[in-house]
């Protein structure tokens, strides 16, 4: 059984027999497969590949892993170096190129599948992927730019803006956090954020993580990083990322980060986070329903109902 988005909003299931495995792929049993906000595109645009790409399944000899988005070459020089999200010749990512994880099972290459530890589970390990390796990976990028920080901006608390909230605190940052949404920014605060006051002034934070994508979010980052400030650019949209031709922005000396993923080198670290707060972090957001209910799920999570449903299999542990 696997699901098919065939464009503005609707969902359809087909049963398949699959075929033999491909060379160099593995087959999981897919026991968890989160919802993103960026799979909100292929539901309005349709996709020609079963979607779903935060995927923690079974190997048939018992081995649990989380599926690696990025089909890395494994070859190149970024990948030598355990770079595998700077692949030079990145072509592929699953759930978007190649078929994804709203499926009861899924092939995908041995050497994208991240074997799981025995102490956290899959409900736990899957956020190691765009929930808290993401995030993670971003902030150490930003962190790069800054001598320290004692307090940061998530602009969005979204699923991975709370992964931003989460993951700032384990790394010893505080966090100030907006979002118009008031069940969204309540669990931020849940989490040990502090709700942002007035955002309408300049120079206000040293570190800006803009995670909705949205305009007015790229404007308000734009406005309240401090010069010599960092604003860290993870949300995504299809609107173009613009920088103002205002005598504010061209007298603001600072960083703008862009992320993208993690590498395969952060993921001994990403288990420690999740081994701190990833229990506490899915208890707060995850959502667990079965695949039938996809449709309901994505209705709910587009409604703002869900901060991140997950699709949740009997046999996963």
């Amino acid at each position: 059984m696997r699901a098919r988005f065939q464009g503005q909003g609707e969902i359809a299931f087909e049963k398949v027999t699959l075929g033999p495995v491909a060379d160099g792929d593995v087959r999981l049993r897919v026991d968890v497969c989160a919802l993103c906000g960026s799979d909100k595109r292929l539901l309005q645009s349709g996709s020609a590949v079963v979607p779903g790409h935060e995927i923690g399944g079974t190997l048939p000899d018992g081995t649990r892993g989380i599926v690696y988005i990025p089909v890395f070459c494994g070859t190149c020089v970024r990948c030598q170096a355990g770079r595998t999200n700077q692949c030079l010749n990145l072509s592929q990512l699953v759930g978007w190129q190649r078929d994804g994880g709203f499926a009861e099972h899924v092939d995908v290459p041995a050497r994208c599948v991240i074997p799981v530890p025995d102490d956290i589970p899959l409900s736990v390990a899957v956020l190691a992927l765009d929930t808290v390796g993401t995030a993670a990976h971003a902030l150490r990028l930003a962190l790069r730019t800054q001598d320290s920080v004692d307090r940061a901006l998530v602009v969005g608390a979204g699923p991975l803006g709370l992964g931003v909230v989460a993951v700032a605190q384990a790394m010893g940052i505080a966090v100030d956090a907006f979002d118009p949404h008031a069940a969204r920014l309540s669990t931020a605060v849940t989490f040990g954020a502090t709700p942002a006051q007035s955002l309408d002034d300049e120079n206000l934070y040293d570190m800006v993580v803009e995670v909705s994508g949205a305009a007015a979010a790229r404007e308000t980052a734009q406005r309240v990083v401090r010069p010599g400030g960092t604003i860290v650019a993870l949300g995504e949209s299809n609107e173009p990322y613009t920088m103002p031709a205002t005598p504010r922005w061209r007298r603001t000396d600072c960083y703008t980060v862009r992320s993208f993923y993690f590498p395969m080198n952060e993921v001994d670290a990403n288990w420690d986070l999740l081994r701190v707060m990833g229990a506490q972090l899915r208890d707060l957001i995850v959502e667990p329903l079965t695949l039938p209910q996809l449709p309901d799920a994505f209705e709910r999570f587009v409604a703002g109902d869900y901060v991140k449903p997950c699709i949740v299999s009997e046999d996963a542990r």
